[in-house]
């Protein structure tokens, strides 16, 4: 039976003193960002290094620092990614979002790295043991190294099976690195979307939590009348492929990009729905809360809470 929760979160008062231990980089990223939202300033090159400068900044807040994934042929591009070395035989691997994927609703942006990484912003919040994040292809990437790569990358082509392909295969990689013997997936967004897709084709996912995650694209284009891209695949459509994977699917209350219905629409085609569950979050939307919420979220561990 699907188990639908929610949590009550609690933001953080307006005139909270900012934390004294916060990276010298991040307060100049943010400056810089907050600067570009105001003035246009920081754009261009200088938008994309301090997007560059913010995810490294947040990744030493959680102790997660580089690493360089072989992955071959299998990628057009090398994969930004930021992990550590813990106790324990699994791996938890969190994929980002889309990101900054389009300048407006018909324009590639030149740069797909988030302004705001939740995703990363996850991974430093995750708890003790192995951990890896994955940027999607194209994000966090120099301009000089953008500027041979197709747009399609992280546009027409970023549910496709070649980014499914290059993103398993950094997974074998993460996993081999790290010594582990098996894999949970988190996925932020479209992340999440991805992580689905790759748990449907492995038999070494032992757990599956996605956030504010577009579980079903074909009802997700449709309630915001976006056209899918042919060979794109569905995580609604291999749901009964991941039914047996204990799953966790957080979603904020007030979120209208990817709203509550969409997680239990993607329960509804697993078939069995036992070891699946969508966690509500009262008071988030697609951005805002679910950070903050993450580390009572991740202790909770994906799938239904025991009776």
């Amino acid at each position: 039976m699907a188990v639908v929760t929610h949590l009550v979160i609690m933001a953080p008062p307006v005139h909270a003193p900012a934390r004294r231990n916060r990276p010298w980089p991040y307060l100049m990223a943010a400056v810089c960002l907050l600067l570009a939202a105001l003035a246009g300033g920081c754009a261009g090159r200088a938008g994309s290094a301090a997007r560059r400068d913010l995810a490294a900044a947040i990744a030493a807040s959680g102790g997660l620092t580089p690493v360089v994934l072989e992955t071959g042929p299998a990628c057009p591009a090398p994969l930004v990614a930021f992990g550590r070395n813990g106790r324990g035989g699994t791996l938890a691997v969190y994929i980002e979002g889309d990101g900054q994927a389009y300048r407006n609703r018909s324009r590639p942006s030149d740069d797909p790295t988030p302004v705001d990484p939740v995703g990363l912003r996850l991974a430093a919040r995750a708890p003790d043991g192995k951990a890896v994040y994955l940027a999607r292809p194209g994000q966090g990437l120099s301009p000089e190294i953008l500027a041979d790569l197709d747009s399609a990358l992280w546009t027409t082509q970023r549910y496709a099976p070649q980014t499914i392909a290059c993103l398993n295969t950094a997974l074998d990689v993460a996993k081999a690195f790290y010594g582990a013997d098996s894999l949970r997936l988190i996925g932020y967004s479209g992340g999440g979307s991805l992580a689905v897709l790759l748990a449907a084709g492995r038999t070494d996912v032992v757990g599956l939590v996605t956030v504010a995650a577009n579980l079903d694209l074909a009802a997700w284009a449709e309630l915001h009348g976006l056209a899918l891209t042919s060979d794109w695949r569905n995580p609604a459509d291999v749901a009964p492929a991941v039914a047996h994977i204990p799953q966790t699917h957080v979603v904020g209350s007030d979120d209208a990009n990817t709203p509550p219905w969409l997680c239990r629409r993607f329960l509804s085609r697993l078939g069995d729905a036992s070891r699946g569950r969508c966690l509500v979050l009262d008071g988030a939307d697609h951005h805002r809360g679910l950070a903050e919420a993450w580390s009572g979220v991740a202790a909770d561990g994906p799938g239904p809470p025991s009776p």
